[in-house]
């Protein structure tokens, strides 16, 4: 957990206030302001990333009684592994059938003011398989959202100090030096982590 944790401080640092800005638009005005007339607020700054990767494999060998089960990639690799219980339907799996695996890893990372989030972490997760008789099938969905607190910034090293829920720090070079001009010490960085795999067993 203290990893998973210690993986986001970096990603908020190096992508989040170093990255894509959100909502950032600059138009000319027709006329200068009045002279006491306050600036407006930047947009702090955000962004989303996400990858997606799918994987077709092809049942070569299977085993009902030991679960054992072979499969062969597009590459010609062969793994084979051991099918637990959670695997249900494992009887309705022949060779030639094929499998296709989805994984997708997103990451959103949004700076916001210090009174619009509370410094903490909070995890969710659900899973869904097929029902008895069908074909194998299954997804699985996990969110982690991590809520740290700008400590210190270090515009000459281009780096920021994050502070997160149990009180520990991490000092981060970004990757966009200009956004550090559009957050302040005391702002929040919300992290929000998301991983999902799906799997499919198709007749051949």
């Amino acid at each position: 957990m203290k990893q998973h944790l210690l993986k986001l401080f970096v990603l908020a640092g190096i992508i989040a206030i170093a990255g894509c800005d959100k909502g950032d638009k600059t138009a000319q005005p027709e006329q200068a302001p009045a002279p006491k007339e306050a600036a407006a607020p930047q947009a702090k700054p955000g962004m989303t990333e996400e990858i997606i990767r799918t994987t077709e494999a092809t049942v070569t060998a299977i085993n009902q009684e030991t679960r054992q089960v072979t499969l062969q990639n597009a590459a010609g690799e062969l793994v084979t592994f051991i099918a637990g219980d959670e695997v249900r339907n494992l009887a309705q799996v022949d060779v030639g059938d094929r499998l296709l695996v989805e994984y997708m890893e997103a990451i959103d990372i949004q700076v916001m003011a210090p009174g619009d989030a509370e410094v903490g972490v909070s995890s969710a997760a659900a899973e869904s398989r097929a029902e008895p008789g069908e074909k194998p099938a299954g997804a699985a969905i996990s969110e982690t959202v991590l809520v740290v607190v700008i400590e210190a910034i270090n515009k000459e090293n281009e780096t920021v100090t994050l502070k997160g829920p149990e009180g520990n720090s991490k000092t981060v070079k970004v990757r966009n030096p200009a956004n550090l001009d559009k957050v302040a010490i005391g702002d929040k960085v919300q992290i929000t982590y998301t991983e999902s795999l799906a799997v499919v067993v198709t007749e051949k």
